[in-house]
């Protein structure tokens, strides 16, 4: 242990050059903020706009476009490239170059990401950019001041005010009304609800979805011909998707270790969503209730849609974000084989908590993920008795890659490592034809294999039979399947419904309370 962490140099990123400009376009949902900053971009002409999500950044893409002509604007995430040495690019933020003229880095209270803050921190730090917009919730105005003091700042406020409307039925529910719950099963359950009483007028959003099948859910509600959205918190996660009444069917979530009632912050980001500047005069936000299921607490959902906590400069937002994380560099960690790259990520996390522990601003990344994407890729190779180089070790390990996906992970290190027995368990993935009969599980399984195998391609063309042709390929496809299967689920409605007599009942139970007692099946 001694040993490793004396190999240890820990390094925090700076820039050369410090920048001309620096603006702070802090404020809440529909306030206009991204807009000015993208406004800057495209008047300038070059630089990047860097977003959490795949989805921002094709967002992103396709406004700039629209303002600029596509041959000079290009899109760069883990999963695609398009035009990638165009003047104006569109980004994930760990895509994002280091320098450049104009650098946008939307949601910057994402500096504070336990899992990902690192990406942000260092764009904030070291990111050598003429002119820097910073673009988030006015939350993160502790955190602007420790990165950039003398930045200035630009107090958005929401275009439109949002009203409380209390507690409203299915059967008030009116066109461009958003219904939110906080489960796959929530929103199906809800939407067959809805779809009895609005007949395929009903879209559904959640984020086991590909993304080109959110797309075609999105579009049918802002075109009109869906007149209600079902849809999970992924609203506050760079869905745009503006409404004139918002209603929270739940004010509690899962969020992978308890069931917690929703933060102020956490409602305030998805409530934002409601209200159509120039359509309406102010959002509607509310509870749904009239399901025996859906228990929304409307005192914390009115509460949340006015900020509570005090913020320097004498102004007031959700909580304070006043922290940045940072996380291991490979060059960090002072070793040359890739098996003791899980030792030195131990030994790096102990001493830069040392390290770092007067930094009252910064905080250590969360390396679990990491290493719980490198111990899979270790253990399939040493099962077949494979091995690779510290450099591919270290780009698997940072894959883009959600624990349902760590075991094709390991299959794609096998592969990289010239393990030919896994290209047909590749190809059975690729091939589209599996879908044709896919149950709406299976669909969006394929999404997520599709997104990963995109990834893989980028990096290592054609190695185990994957390009990117038949990635983009099979995520076509899956997408395709998800909208089709998503009509059919959403029209039966048996999801929310007791199997046995049929009437409501919660959507992750089979039965009713009554026939689970009398013992129905």
């Amino acid at each position: 242990m001694k040993r490793a962490e004396g190999q240890i140099e820990i390094r925090l990123p700076e820039r050369r050059r410090q920048p001309e400009t620096v603006v702070a376009h802090l404020g809440p949902t529909n306030s206009g903020k991204t807009h000015d900053a993208i406004a800057f971009l495209a008047e300038q002409g070059r630089g990047v706009y860097a977003g959490p999500l795949r989805m921002l950044a094709q967002e992103a893409h396709r406004r700039l476009a629209g303002l600029l002509g596509e041959e000079h604007v290009g899109l760069i995430t883990g999963e695609e490239r398009i035009n990638e040495h165009a003047p104006v690019l569109c980004c994930t933020v760990e895509m994002a170059p280091g320098s450049g003229e104009v650098l946008v880095l939307d949601e910057v209270q994402w500096a504070d990401d336990e899992e990902r803050g690192a990406a942000w921190t260092e764009l904030l730090l070291a990111g050598e950019y003429r002119h820097i917009r910073l673009l988030g919730a006015l939350d993160a105005l502790p955190l602007v001041r420790r990165a950039f003091a003398d930045a200035v700042l630009r107090v958005h406020k929401r275009k439109l005010p949002l009203e409380f409307v209390g507690a409203r039925q299915l059967r008030s529910l009116t066109p461009g009304s958003v219904v939110v719950a906080f489960s796959r099963k929530a929103v199906l359950a809800l939407a067959g609800e809805i779809n009895r009483l609005r007949p395929d007028r009903v879209a559904v959003l959640y984020g086991a979805m590909p993304l080109a099948s959110r797309r075609e859910e999105i579009d049918r509600f802002l075109a009109g011909s869906a007149e209600v959205c079902v849809a999970t918190d992924v609203l506050g996660h760079g869905v745009n998707l503006p409404c004139e009444t918002l209603l929270f069917a739940e004010t509690t979530k899962f969020d992978g270790v308890e069931r917690r009632p929703l933060l102020p912050w956490e409602l305030a980001q998805i409530a934002g969503r409601a209200g159509r500047f120039g359509l309406v005069e102010r959002g509607h936000v509310g509870v749904l209730v009239g399901l025996p299921w859906a228990n929304a607490d409307p005192d914390i959902v009115e509460s949340a849609l006015q900020p509570h906590v005090e913020l320097p400069e004498g102004h007031r937002g959700y909580r304070i974000v006043d922290e940045a994380r940072i996380g291991p560099r490979l060059g960090d960690l002072g070793v040359d084989d890739a098996r003791d790259l899980d030792a030195a990520l131990g030994a790096w996390h102990r001493v830069a908590t040392r390290e770092w522990a007067h930094e009252s601003w910064l905080a250590v990344e969360s390396l679990q993920p990491l290493r719980g994407r490198l111990a899979v890729v270790q253990r399939h190779l040493r099962e077949r008795g494979r091995s690779l180089g510290l450099e591919d070790t270290w780009r698997l390990a940072n894959a883009p890659i959600d624990p349902d996906g760590a075991e094709l992970l390991g299959v794609l290190a096998l592969a990289l490592s010239g393990d030919r027995a896994q290209r047909p368990l590749l190809q059975f993935l690729l091939d589209t034809s599996r879908l044709r009969d896919a149950r709406l599980e299976e669909a969006e399984e394929a999404g997520r294999v599709a997104a990963i195998l995109r990834w893989f391609a980028l990096q290592y063309p054609g190695v185990g039979g994957v390009t990117i042709e038949r990635a983009a390929e099979l995520e076509r496809a899956a997408a395709e399947r998800v909208v089709r299967r998503l009509a059919v689920e959403v029209r039966d409605g048996r999801i929310g419904r007791c199997r046995s007599c049929g009437r409501s009942c919660p959507p992750w139970f089979p039965l009713c309370d009554q026939c689970a007692r009398t013992g129905r099946r």
